[in-house]
């Protein structure tokens, strides 16, 4: 069957887009050959064998044991699903937690998750005090400018680390982390107080605190955040109420599991 949804698109994001479709025939199929690749996407042989190089090359697909013309789900596309599900079941036991913590503190709560270098809030309790910072879902921000980014970003490894910033380190205000040897320094830091604390890095007089959420992997899915104006988030009030939040991302780890 021939698509021609793809005329007319650069041949660089036409390769995107026929890699994509391998996948998702893959998916739908439970395997493919060179044949049926060829077939589904109305490419040559050629063609479909590069395809199946790269995907196999990056881990996206891989031979079927049993039978070596045919290719399977690669480990690399399991693991972006095995963690899209454990972030989505976080999602789902992490509201109550935090309504309690909200209540305990008194101030936003966010669950945020890394995108790249950038991170997102995908859920959140929003305090009832009237100076409040206002619940952030769906809001994206670059992750060295927060406190639920750093956490995220302490943990990777170096190089992972540095693909994830092509363009340098972007800065929000005048205080956010943007040079390498600051953020470093910083991630140091999260690493050994086990929270990160930013203040005015994303925007002036907003102060913010975190902690990470681990799967039953020992990976962390998702970072725990409180924010508030910056007049009632201090720094040396910080490690006590990171107490808060480690005992809460603990509950919703542990409800996570089962």
């Amino acid at each position: 069957m021939r698509h021609s949804r793809s005329q007319g698109v650069a041949p660089s994001l036409n390769s995107v887009a026929n890699a994509l479709r391998v996948l998702a025939l893959a998916h739908k199929e439970g395997k493919v050959t060179l044949p049926s690749i060829s077939d589904h996407l109305g490419v040559g042989k050629s063609t479909a064998h590069r395809l199946v190089t790269t995907l196999a090359a990056e881990g996206f697909l891989q031979r079927d044991p049993a039978h070596h013309s045919e290719f399977i789900v690669g480990p690399a596309l399991l693991e972006i699903g095995a963690t899209a599900v454990r972030k989505a079941d976080i999602r789902r036991h992490a509201r109550r937690p935090m309504e309690r913590l909200c209540d305990q503190l008194g101030e936003t709560v966010s669950l945020v998750i890394l995108e790249g270098g950038s991170t997102r809030v995908v859920d959140g309790v929003e305090s009832r005090q009237a100076v409040r910072v206002g619940l952030r879902t769906g809001v994206v921000l670059p992750g060295n400018a927060t406190a639920a980014g750093k956490v995220l970003l302490a943990h990777l490894p170096e190089n992972d680390l540095l693909e994830l910033f092509p363009q340098g380190l972007p800065s929000l205000t005048g205080a956010t982390k943007a040079t390498w040897p600051e953020l470093r320094r910083q991630l140091a830091e999260v690493r050994a107080d086990g929270f990160a604390f930013s203040a005015d890095e994303s925007e002036a007089a907003l102060n913010g605190l975190a902690v990470p959420v681990w799967d039953h992997a020992g990976e962390i899915v998702a970072a725990l955040a409180i924010a508030a104006p910056s007049f009632r988030l201090l720094r040396y009030t910080a490690p006590a109420k990171a107490r808060f939040l480690r005992d809460t991302a603990a509950l919703i780890s542990r409800a996570a599991q089962g």
